[in-house]
């Protein structure tokens, strides 16, 4: 599983190319962007990018994107500490010390740390990418039928689990999800299903018009009802102070550690780069000497969740490439870009295009590296675009979804798709569900639905059988514990708390 020396060298000549190096660097500069800008983040820079990546090569398409999504999730942080307002979820943990530093002056400093953070959260998590999935990928090349079942239920599970406060609004939405994957026509039998007479539906909703439209249209008129107000800061705070390496040292077990769970967060599907900054910054408090200071433009206050919020990137696609079970909603996303260049994550890719796999681990090593070039010369040009107002980044986006879409496919069917999709995820999103087991169910949902009846064919209908693999129960064992665990200690530490004050 693991690539000889030639393979690594073809995958840096594919990377060394002058449109994959020029894509890399434009990935980069229009995640920023997008980051900064409030409301906007990952999934939807990816899925806006994702149209006009049709045409390209597998892998500039690839790390293109994979530069949108590294460089989305930092930028979050400069709105946060510039105004207050986190442009993405993943930085709404720094908000508290990066905006209080940047109204004391130390704006450059605050954006310093966020900076340095990012990168050594991203490159950490890079290493355990490289290392992890193509051993996690040994592994799953045993999979059958009923191992990617267990994986599928897993993953669907808990990422409704952790999608919102109502598990229940999380499984109906999932479910809505997985229903929309059945339109068309049977693989397996060729029977019509919900294809309501039209041609057009025989290949089932065509995924990269739903995923635009969920993430991007919807967001499109969420931000439309948003009331316009002007943002202004001190820009005079905006000159990048990059911390010392003395300050790096006294810091250095919250940034191992960040990195670490950030790592881990990204790795359980659907936990997402916001449960990893908030889990980081409550250690970093919980182990802090002075926790009093946390809240009031603590450096510890930004580094944590900085670094854990990166972290999840190269986390989040250890199960996405070994497994084809994405880890976050960017990843379903990144997934579908990966899907309609004709390659399936998982355990075969690894075999079948090594080079893949060696030019991702090597190119999110780079753009780690590029992205503390451009962010150092593009916070001061990126912040002010928090002051663009609300009418002209509504419109724009609106347009990039339909010329993406209509430039690939030529479909004003699929343009109608857009639209439909963008509805119900505002629709959705208004009645307080999450859209995150909406995209993920829908993405998943052929993986399970095949794996089901697979399943049922090798089981010879007997359900029992489905948990007689050892891996299969193992997952299933884990997903167990992932749901009843938290409750359970909670009950078990409330009994002994009980008992204690009996004695």
């Amino acid at each position: 599983m693991f690539a000889g020396f030639d393979v690594v060298a073809q995958s840096i000549g594919q990377l060394a190319e002058p449109i994959t190096l020029a894509l890399l660097v434009g990935g980069i500069v229009l995640g920023l962007i997008i980051g900064v800008l409030p409301g906007l983040g990952p999934p939807i820079a990816i899925a806006l990018a994702l149209p006009f990546t049709f045409h390209l090569e597998p892998i500039a398409a690839i790390i293109l994107l994979l530069g949108i999504y590294s460089a989305a999730i930092y930028g979050g942080s400069i709105s946060a500490i510039a105004v207050g307002i986190p442009g993405t979820g993943a930085a709404i943990a720094t908000v508290q010390d990066g905006n209080k530093m940047f109204k004391a002056g130390k704006g450059g400093e605050a954006l310093g740390l966020s900076l340095t953070g990012s990168i050594i959260g991203g490159l950490f998590s890079v290493i355990c990418l490289a290392f992890i999935a193509p051993i996690l990928a040994t592994v799953a090349i045993k999979f059958g039928p009923r191992e990617f079942l267990a994986i599928s239920v897993f993953g669907l599970v808990v990422v409704v689990r952790v999608a919102g406060e109502s598990l229940s609004k999380g499984l109906l939405v999932g479910a809505l999800g997985i229903f929309l994957t059945t339109w068309g026509l049977d693989e397996l039998n060729g029977t019509e299903r919900y294809t309501f007479g039209s041609y057009h539906l025989y290949e089932g909703i065509p995924l990269v018009p739903f995923l635009v439209g969920v993430f991007a249209v919807s967001e499109v008129l969420i931000g439309a009802e948003r009331a316009l107000q002007k943002l202004d800061f001190d820009q005079t705070s905006l000159t990048v102070k990059l911390p010392g390496w003395g300050k790096l040292m006294k810091m250095k077990d919250v940034l191992f550690r960040s990195s670490a769970l950030g790592t881990v967060i990204g790795i359980i599907p659907g936990e997402g780069a916001a449960v990893a900054a908030f889990f980081a910054y409550s250690e970093a408090k919980r182990r802090s000497k002075t926790p009093e200071k946390f809240g009031t433009g603590h450096d510890e206050g930004i580094v944590a969740p900085e670094t854990a919020n990166n972290a999840t990137v190269g986390g989040a696609l250890v199960p996405t490439l070994t497994l084809g079970v994405p880890g976050s909603p960017a990843a379903a996303v990144l997934l579908g870009a990966f899907l309609i260049h004709g390659l399936a994550p998982g355990p075969k890719l690894f075999a079948e295009r090594p080079d893949m796999m060696y030019a991702i681990f090597i190119g999110l090593f780079i753009i780690n590296i590029l992205m503390m070039v451009i962010g150092l010369m593009a916070i001061r040009f990126a912040a002010k675009l928090i002051q663009v107002p609300t009418t002209f980044i509504v419109p724009t986006v609106l347009l990039l979804s339909f010329v993406g879409i209509f430039s690939v496919s030529h479909s004003f069917f699929n343009v109608g798709v857009l639209l439909g999709a963008g509805i119900l995820g505002y629709v959705v999103r208004k009645l307080g569900y999450s859209i995150a087991p909406l995209s993920i169910g829908f993405v998943l949902g052929p993986i399970l639905e095949n794996s089901l009846r697979q399943s049922l064919v090798i089981a010879d209908g007997s359900v029992g059988e489905f948990f007689n693999t050892p891996i299969g129960l193992g997952i299933y064992a884990a997903l167990a514990l992932t749901i009843f665990g938290g409750p359970l200690a909670g009950w078990v530490k409330n009994k002994m708390f009980q008992r204690a004050e009996d004695a």
